[in-house]
């Protein structure tokens, strides 16, 4: 009986993607990037900071160090300018309450804004 195979159909609870483990790391991630953006809000630079944001976020939790074994991310960044404007975002999506979880972290200076939001999908 040995020889049978077990399958995880449920994450563990030290491997879970959560809001505690996750936002330092996009929050210090989010603030590195957008330190080169202090000055004016320039389209461009926003566009490649999106991207690198986006990239950093998403490589630091494939890491083994978090171990979020099993788990998809999905990163989503804005970068705007601010002019006296407001700004609603929102999202919806069906998933396993049990498993999966989304971390949404904002930043901002007197000329722009950046919002991300990271979503850790557990992959049965």
């Amino acid at each position: 009986m040995n020889n049978e195979k077990n399958y995880e159909i449920r994450v563990k609870l030290t491997d879970k993607f959560t809001k505690e483990k996750a936002y330092n790391v996009i929050k210090y991630i989010l603030e590195e990037k957008m330190t080169l953006m202090n000055e004016k809000y320039d389209e461009n630079l926003a566009q490649q900071l999106n991207r690198e944001i986006c990239e950093s976020i998403r490589n630091e939790f494939k890491d083994s160090k978090y171990n979020f074994k099993k788990y998809k991310f999905i990163v989503h960044c804005i970068i705007g300018e601010k002019k006296g404007q407001g700004i609603k975002i929102g999202s919806k999506c069906i998933w396993d309450s049990n498993s999966d979880s989304v971390v949404n972290v904002n930043w901002s200076n007197e000329n722009t804004y950046a919002f991300c939001s990271v979503y850790g999908v557990y992959f049965y």
